[in-house]
This record gives structure tokens, C-alpha cells and sequence, in this order.
């Protein structure tokens, strides 16, 4: 593989975007709730836990292509890359 390990925002946003919609559809959660009813929060808790079944697929200038799957990536806290 060529492409980094790392989970860039915008495959965070779009990964977030697309499962909490999945899972305002009704999609069965992967996580244990505690009582959570958002399903953007619901979405954050599955990506910090490696359990959204989606894979990535990164596209190189040659044409051709990686594809990673979410529990294959290292995902950042955003909070803690600005200081917070």
C-alpha cells in the first residue's frame, strides 16, 4: 500500500455522514446505546470502536486504487489535535 494508515477528515466526515444516516433509517446499531438517541453520536461511538463495516476506497493519480476497511484505519481525535 502507498496511501497513509491514517483517516483523513473528510473520509471521517463522510464515513460519520453516511452511517448516521443509515442508522436514522433504522440500520441495526453495532454498539451498546447507554441511552443515546442521536444518530450522529451513535455514529461517533461504532467509528471509535471499529465496528462500522464500511470500506474506504482511495483513488491514485495512476488510475488505480486502494481500499482500506474502517478498523484497518488510525483515526485521530479531532479534539485532541486542537489542544482541547
Amino acid at each position: 500500500r502507498t496511501t497513509t494508515p491514517y483517516m483523513t477528515k473528510y473520509e471521517r466526515a463522510r464515513i460519520l455522514g453516511t452511517r448516521a444516516l443509515q442508522i436514522s433509517m433504522n440500520a441495526p446499531v453495532l454498539v451498546q446505546l447507554d441511552g443515546e438517541t442521536d444518530p450522529l453520536e451513535i455514529a461517533g461511538k461504532e467509528l471509535r470502536e471499529k465496528r462500522i463495516p464500511f470500506t474506504v476506497r482511495r483513488y491514485l493519480p495512476d488510475g488505480s486504487f486502494e481500499d482500506w476497511s474502517v478498523d484497518e484505519l488510525i483515526i485521530e481525535d479531532p479534539d485532541r489535535r486542537r489542544g482541547l
